[in-house]
């Protein structure tokens, strides 16, 4: 790729992440409890910091979106029904559940020492349900792909039957459920200001928070196997789209559910201490980045044993466009 073209797709993806920041300072002024901390001091980094969301969130849905087979309406749908599920509904589920009274209810157990007004929560979905369906409209637009006539089949199943279905959805609960609790105990659950932060204990190994889980909190882990159902929903349409090139289409899915989900924890806000952040921001951006490339390998198509998930077809190559 030439200088002049990189030149030209950064501008792009900036004039995205532009559009997407006023998106957010529209769609946040007709909301209560929409960003993060409101004083006036804390104004100016707090829309730097949001700038910085939007342009990682803008290089991605750029990426994911030159990347595809698909073009169009069914394009711009599919992105917009990924992206806003993977950036923001299945993390703002979790946070009804974990940071609000709702959750102690629910058998999630310990409730930390500030808890998230649900008006804050949704204020979330509309405001990044917003910026989904402008970023992505607008990406799809500006990268050429509204009216280009690329030759795909609209089809979600990549030749699966019912029985490799069920046994791959229940393989990717499988790998959500350890990807999550053992970075949960071990990234998360090993930090004080975790600890304190949700009033919990460190019962020693990850067995025993286990085993805690499961006699204390046992709505929790059919919780977790309802919320990787959801990534694999989510997932699936961009899956689909890059199914021709698997290892690029790998990582981008691994980006794709990883960085717009947690990049937002660079943001101040009331209900959650800095360091309790960037904690949370190490242990899930890395577990979903795994887990996603993991799900695009047993999703991209159909496999004829196990010894086949682990051998790549020789399909078309290309080269990532970014």
């Amino acid at each position: 790729m030439s200088f002049k073209k990189v030149g030209i797709s950064g501008l792009k993806t900036i004039g995205i992440a532009v559009a997407m920041l006023i998106t957010v300072i529209l769609v946040t002024s007709l909301v209560p409890n929409g960003v993060g901390d409101a004083d006036t001091e804390g104004a100016g980094l707090i829309m730097l910091l949001l700038l910085a969301v939007t342009t990682v969130d803008a290089l991605i849905i750029g990426a994911v979106i030159k990347n595809s087979r698909w073009s169009g309406w069914v394009l711009t749908v599919g992105m917009v029904f990924s992206f806003f599920g993977a950036q923001t509904l299945v993390g703002q589920i979790e946070a009804i559940v974990f940071l609000t009274p709702l959750g102690e209810n629910m058998g999630a157990g310990n409730v930390p020492v500030l808890t998230m007004p649900l008006d804050f929560i949704l204020s979330q979905i509309y405001i990044w349900g917003a910026v989904a369906v402008v970023g992505v409209s607008l990406a799809v637009f500006l990268f050429g792909k509204m009216r280009k006539k690329d030759s795909f089949s609209l089809n979600l199943n990549p030749g699966m039957s019912i029985r490799e279905w069920l046994l791959k959805l229940g393989s990717v609960i499988l790998l959500y459920e350890l990807l999550y609790f053992g970075f949960g105990y071990y990234v998360a659950w090993k930090s004080p200001a975790v600890l304190e932060f949700y009033q919990g204990t460190d019962p020693g190994s990850f067995f025993a928070q286990m085993r805690y889980v499961a006699t204390s909190t046992p709505g929790l882990i059919p919780f977790q196997a309802f919320r990787a159902l959801l990534w694999a929903a989510f997932a699936l349409p961009v899956i689909r789209m890059l199914r021709h090139r698997p290892w690029v289409g790998a990582l981008l899915t691994g980006l794709f559910l990883s960085i717009p989900m947690n990049i937002p924890h660079i943001v101040p806000n009331q209900y959650m201490p800095a360091d309790v952040r960037l904690v949370h921001f190490i242990e899930t951006a890395s577990s979903t980045f795994i887990f996603g490339i993991l799900m695009f390998f047993l999703l991209y198509r159909s496999h004829r044993s196990v010894l086949d998930l682990f051998r790549v077809r020789r399909e078309q190559t290309a080269k990532i466009s970014v």
